[in-house]
C-alpha cells in the first residue's frame, strides 16, 4: 500500500448532460440555418448567426472541457477543476483530521454541481451524489465528489491507517 495512488478523473464527457446540449443545440443550429437559407437578405443574418453560432459551439466545447482531477497518495489529498483550477491544491495527510466517503444532496447540501460553498465548506462536483469530505482544520472542510465511492473507500480504509 506504500506506494498505491487513487486517481480519479470526472468530466461530463459521455454523460447524459452533454447529449442532453446537443439535443437542445441541434434543433436550433437547424432552425438557423433553415433561417438563413431562406432570408433574402443573406448578409444581414450572417452576422447574427454568426454571434448565435459561436456562442453555442463556445458553451459546449467549455463544457466538454470541464475536468475534476482527484488524487490521494501517501502524501495526501490533492485535486483540480481544470479550467477553473488549472493547478493542482494540495492538502498533507498531516493536515487533515477527518476522511469519510458521503452520500449527499447537491442541490439542497451544496446548491448544485460544480464548485460550491461557504465560509467553512467548500465543494467541488461534476455529477453524481457521493463525495469525498475531509476536514483540513480552522473550520474548513472540503468536499470533492466522487463517482467511484466503493472503490474510494477501500483505498481510504488503508490510507487512513498508514
Amino acid at each position: 500500500m506504500a506506494n498505491q495512488v487513487y486517481k480519479e478523473v470526472q468530466s461530463y464527457r459521455g454523460t447524459w448532460v452533454l447529449y442532453l446540449i446537443i439535443l437542445i443545440e441541434l434543433p436550433t443550429i437547424i432552425l438557423l440555418l433553415t433561417l438563413y437559407l431562406q432570408a433574402e437578405d443573406k448578409a444581414e443574418m450572417g452576422f447574427p448567426l454568426t454571434v448565435v453560432l459561436g456562442t453555442m459551439t463556445l458553451i459546449f466545447l467549455f463544457i466538454f472541457n470541464l475536468r475534476l482531477e482527484t488524487r490521494i497518495d501517501q502524501n495526501g489529498i490533492s485535486f483540480k477543476y481544470f479550467p477553473f483550477i488549472g493547478s493542482w491544491r494540495k492538502y498533507p495527510k498531516e493536515s487533515i483530521k477527518t476522511v469519510t466517503v458521503i452520500n449527499y444532496s447537491p442541490v439542497i447540501d451544496y446548491g448544485g454541481w460544480g464548485i460550491k460553498g461557504n465560509k467553512t465548506t467548500k465543494a467541488y462536483s461534476i455529477l453524481g451524489d457521493q463525495g469525498l469530505l475531509f476536514d483540513v482544520g480552522e473550520k474548513k472542510k472540503i468536499m470533492i465528489g466522487t463517482m467511484k465511492a466503493k472503490e474510494l473507500e477501500e483505498y481510504l480504509s488503508s490510507w487512513k491507517e498508514e
